[in-house]
């Protein structure tokens, strides 16, 4: 017990609770990569991406929390993709991927700050891909960035988070491999 005080001395009851939201948040993500469909992955992600922002708020982290707000509204737009021509337009991931650029220029405070923002540009496009599958394959390397970037911000429950993501997505690509027909 003693312990698990000095760490909320030392880290502060602020920080213990924004990595609690970043664990709920990371049950959506996790969650998202084992729907069948692009708008279920896209909705879950939608969720994931509101709770990290709030995370990345209280950690004082504004590249992620700007870059999971706008994800938010990313994958909100996403959802009506096949219903909406202005979705369905390459126009619209560009807008996205445009938005995440000037988010990260007012955000800047470092090298390691520019990784969520790049990770947040591809998967712009990435995630407009009504391939669930080709959706997972190519989530891999923006998760990659995500995980570097946790680490440089002190977001212990985000590593583990990017970790189970890649876990989750090459699980995914698994479950919903082709079958080849002999």
């Amino acid at each position: 017990m003693e312990t698990i005080r000095i760490f909320i001395q030392e880290k502060g009851a602020l920080y213990l609770i924004s990595q609690t939201i970043s664990v709920i948040a990371t049950v959506f993500l996790l969650l998202s990569y084992q729907q069948r469909t692009h708008k279920k992955i896209v909705c879950m992600q939608a969720i994931a991406g509101m709770l990290f922002g709030t995370h990345y708020l209280m950690l004082g982290a504004y590249e992620g929390m700007m870059c999971n707000y706008i994800g938010m509204v990313r994958g909100i737009c996403y959802s009506f993709r096949t219903k909406s021509k202005l979705v369905d337009s390459p126009v619209c991931p560009t807008v996205f991927a445009i938005l995440f650029a000037i988010s990260g220029f007012f955000t800047y405070t470092s090298p390691f700050s520019l990784l969520p923002t790049v990770a947040m540009m591809i998967s712009s496009f990435v995630l407009w891909n009504i391939r669930a599958q080709q959706l997972r394959a190519l989530t891999l390397p923006t998760s990659a960035m995500w995980l570097i970037y946790n680490a440089s911000c002190g977001s212990i429950a985000a590593v583990g988070t990017e970790v189970m993501g890649i876990v989750s997505i090459l699980i995914g690509l698994f479950r919903f491999r082709k079958k080849k027909e002999n």
